[in-house]
C-alpha cells in the first residue's frame, strides 16, 4: 500500500459563518481518516488554499462575499478533490449537478447526513444526483426540479398533489409555503412517481388526478352524490373515489 493509501485525507472547510465551520469540523474530528488542513472564510482565499494545500475533500458553502462557491468549484476544477456544497437554500441543487460535487447538504446540516457524505467519499459512492435521489427514498423529502430550479421539499410541507393536463401541481401547507415563498409548484413528475416516492402512510391517492396528506384532510363531505374531501391550508375542491372514502374516513 502507498503512503498516499495510509495518509490522512485531507479537509479545507470554506464558509464565511463562523458557527457553520465550528459544526462542520465537529463532525469530521469525529473520522479518524481524515485532517482538517484549512479553515477558510471567503472565496478568495479558498481558491488559493485548494490549489496550494491540495486537499482530498472541500465542505464548500456557495452564498458568500465576492466570490460565491460556484465561483471556487469553477476556478478550483482541474484541482483533483470530493467537493461537498453546504447551504441554507435549495434552490441551488440544480447547479450543483453541473459541478463534480458528490453531495448537497442544506443547513443546519444534521451530523448524520454530514457523515453519510463523508462515508460515501471513502467508500467511493455516487455523485450528487444520485445522492440526492437515494436519499429522497430514505427520507423524508422529495427533489422536485420544474426545469428552472430544484428544490428540496419536506413531504410535510406537501398538502396536495393535483394532476393538471402533462404537469402536476404541489399545492404547500401555510408552513411550507412560508418557507418557500410559494403556495405551489409545478413538477413534470407523474403522479405514479409521486405515489412510488411518497409514504403510503402519510398519503392517499383520493383521485386519480390527487394525491393527499391525510395529516391536511378536515372532512369528507357529500355533494350531489359525489364525496369530496376539505383540507387545511388549501382552497381546493379535492374528489374522492368511492373506493376511497371508507379508507380517508379511517384516517380521520
Amino acid at each position: 500500500m502507498s503512503n498516499k493509501d495510509t495518509q490522512k485525507k485531507r479537509v479545507i472547510i470554506v464558509d464565511d459563518e463562523p458557527a457553520a465551520i465550528k459544526h462542520l469540523r465537529s463532525v469530521v474530528d469525529t473520522f479518524a481518516e481524515l485532517d482538517v488542513v484549512a479553515e477558510v472564510g471567503d472565496g478568495k482565499t479558498a481558491i488559493s488554499s485548494i490549489i496550494k494545500l491540495k486537499p482530498d475533500i472541500v465542505f464548500l458553502d456557495i452564498e458568500m462575499p465576492e466570490i460565491n462557491g460556484f465561483e471556487v468549484a469553477k476556478a478550483t476544477e482541474q484541482e483533483n478533490y470530493h467537493l461537498v456544497f453546504v447551504t441554507a437554500y435549495d434552490h441551488y441543487a440544480l447547479d450543483a449537478f453541473g459541478t463534480n460535487a458528490i453531495d448537497y447538504l442544506l443547513k443546519p446540516a444534521r451530523q448524520s447526513l454530514i457523515e453519510k457524505s463523508i462515508n460515501k467519499i471513502l467508500y467511493q459512492e455516487g455523485r450528487v444526483l444520485e445522492v440526492l435521489q437515494k436519499r429522497q427514498s430514505h427520507s423524508d423529502t422529495l427533489v422536485l426540479s420544474d426545469g428552472h430550479s430544484t428544490r428540496v421539499l419536506a413531504h410535510q410541507h406537501i398538502c396536495l398533489i393535483e394532476g393538471i393536463g402533462r404537469y402536476r401541481r404541489i399545492h404547500l401547507t401555510r408552513s411550507g409555503s412560508n418557507l418557500h415563498k410559494t403556495e405551489t409548484i409545478i413538477s413534470d413528475t407523474t403522479l405514479d412517481d409521486f405515489e412510488n416516492q411518497l409514504p403510503a402512510h402519510a398519503f392517499v391517492r383520493l383521485h386519480r388526478s390527487y394525491i393527499v396528506n391525510v395529516h391536511s384532510i378536515l372532512s369528507v363531505y357529500t355533494e350531489t352524490r359525489r364525496h369530496f374531501a376539505r383540507l387545511a391550508d388549501v382552497d381546493v375542491k379535492v374528489p374522492v373515489s368511492r373506493g376511497k372514502v371508507a379508507q380517508v374516513k379511517a384516517s380521520l
